[in-house]
């Protein structure tokens, strides 16, 4: 279960960094990296719990709150989506 919910916080992260739909999400609906703010401490959460990796959710955070900085925006969110993979791939029971 956890491994998909990694999988979409993956997939968010990957859209948002993408410039076209990162730059439209972060300038014209900002609640909705608040939303994805709390996505991200939901999942931190539950890795938590179940003592799964937690930088990529921590990362999340943070990167939804650096949405008025446009460039350093997408770099977060790319990063973040990186980081978010590697802990896909190797934590145990993360398959």
């Amino acid at each position: 279960m956890l491994s998909r919910i990694k999988w979409l916080s993956f997939s968010i992260e990957l859209f948002l960094a993408v410039p076209i739909f990162g730059n439209i999400a972060g300038e014209s609906i900002p609640f909705l990296l608040c939303l994805i703010a709390l996505w991200h401490a939901s999942v931190l959460y539950i890795s938590r719990s179940e003592d799964q990796p937690i930088l990529g959710s921590l990362l999340g955070i943070l990167a939804s709150f650096l949405n008025f900085f446009p460039i350093i925006r997408l770099i977060a969110h790319a990063i973040t989506a990186i980081v978010l993979i590697f802990e896909i791939q190797k934590a145990p029971g993360m398959e």
